[in-house]
């Protein structure tokens, strides 16, 4: 985190799992969002997502794509390399074992690094969103746009089905 936090490598926009930033923080920039929007006479629309299962389906390669990307490379990258593949499961349903399986994606859920792993996932959530605002608390977010005209509810219609 300290290193993410000193190169500025986190969205601005996520308040899970930040130091300093939390559910009210999220909350109070949204009230700020929508005043702000209210005080020019302006109309703000927003739009609640949440992704499901989100920390289970995150991609292993993609993930490592973009830790390299938020230059964690040489130990502490082949450490996390290690750390997500190579992991196996069995599931046990009435009473009867599966085989032994790999597991190809998710962040262990529990451990410290998955929220660190889960936020360098969906840090580039917004990178193609343009004349929105996007929050983030974790995976839960929030895109809210100022609405001028009919054009605008259009295009925030269809920023929102992108992440459908």
């Amino acid at each position: 985190m300290k290193h993410l936090i000193e190169q500025n490598l986190l969205n601005p926009g996520q308040h899970g799992f930040v130091p300093g930033r939390s559910t009210k923080t999220q909350l109070l920039q949204h009230y700020c969002d929508i005043f702000e929007t209210l005080s020019e006479g302006t109309r703000i629309d927003t739009i609640f997502l949440d992704f499901a299962k989100a920390f289970d389906k995150v991609d292993h390669d993609i993930l490592l794509q973009k830790v390299a990307k938020h230059k964690i490379k040489g130990k502490i990258g082949l450490w996390l390399q290690e750390f997500l593949n190579n992991r196996k499961y069995r599931v046990v349903a009435n009473g009867e074992m599966s085989d032994v399986q790999d597991v190809l994606s998710g962040v262990p859920q529990g451990t410290v690094l998955a929220a660190v792993l889960f936020i360098i996932m969906i840090s580039d959530v917004d990178e193609n969103v343009k004349s929105s605002i996007v929050r983030l608390f974790a995976d839960d977010t929030r895109i809210s746009r100022k609405i001028t005209s009919e054009e605008d509810k259009v295009l925030l219609q269809k920023r929102s089905q992108c992440y459908l």
